[in-house]
């Protein structure tokens, strides 16, 4: 899905077509994309979606949605407590 994606980008004018071949100070410029796309992973997760789910939908591998999230995506005392109480009522634990 990431070539479609860039495709779609491309063809809507929200990406050059040679961003792969442009210089770095240059690329720099244009990072709305992956703005986009680190909010969309933390806001997906917030909404108890899975990593996998989420690499699904943003169409990037499961090692950089994982990094995103460990980026991007608060640590808090409540995210954990809801974790905890998931895992306590888990039929599976």
């Amino acid at each position: 899905m990431g070539k479609q994606w860039s495709a779609h980008l491309i063809a809507c004018g929200m990406s050059p077509a040679d961003y792969a071949h442009l210089p770095k100070a240059k690329k720099s410029e244009d990072l709305r994309f992956n703005y986009l796309r680190s909010t969309a992973a933390t806001l997906l997760a917030e909404a108890r979606d899975s990593v996998p789910q989420i690499y699904a939908v943003i169409g990037l591998t499961l090692q950089s949605a994982t990094r995103i999230l460990g980026k991007y995506l608060a640590r808090t005392s409540v995210r954990s407590s809801v974790a905890i109480l998931a895992f306590e009522n888990s039929t599976a634990t």
